[in-house]
């Protein structure tokens, strides 16, 4: 079954200022989830991070774009894409790629991988690149699926962090 016959009313489109309190709101339920006393702290998560986007998409930076997912009239996943400096120079990076827990596994993500590559090829580059936990399976899964291949494993310092061993991510677009 594809995922637009999931969701036929999914749409995938980039935010905008309007969009800063359910984007935000995902971004802040799926990372910091308000569970036991960490409902308490929700509010001022969710701020900092309105805040933040706020500045990004106030920002008029070229190579930013936070892509918002929605079912009708409710967001209920994020992506954000910009530039980030790596070992040989500036690549298009996907970064805080969400989707609520009540819709995931309906194709949300996939599309937002896909609808994340449209927006790097227009930018004129042929790759883009990610992060994933090394353990969380699903996104791996996914990520294997459309062809993101690793090309890079964080130190084991992060571990000693307490930090999740993750993997960069890459695919060549055509």
């Amino acid at each position: 079954m594809s995922p637009s016959s999931l969701l036929p009313s999914l749409v995938v489109y980039p935010a905008t200022a309007a969009d800063l309190d359910p984007v935000a709101e995902v971004l802040a339920r799926v990372f910091y989830p308000p569970l036991g006393l960490q409902r308490w702290l929700h509010p001022i998560h969710k701020l900092i991070i309105r805040e933040d986007l706020r500045l990004k998409l106030a920002g008029r930076d070229p190579y930013y774009r936070c892509l918002a997912a929605a079912v009708g009239a409710e967001v209920v996943g994020t992506a954000e894409i910009s530039l980030r400096a790596m070992a040989h120079g500036k690549y298009p990076y996907l970064a805080n790629l969400a989707v609520l827990p009540e819709w995931r596994r309906r194709g949300i993500a996939r599309q937002l991988l896909l609808s994340a590559e449209v927006v790097v090829q227009e930018w004129g580059y042929r790759q883009l690149h990610l992060h994933v936990v090394e353990d969380n399976l699903p996104a791996r899964q996914l990520y294997a699926q459309l062809r993101y291949t690793p090309v890079q494993r964080t130190s084991q310092l992060w571990r000693w962090l307490g930090i999740p061993p993750q993997l960069l991510l890459c695919k060549w677009l055509p």
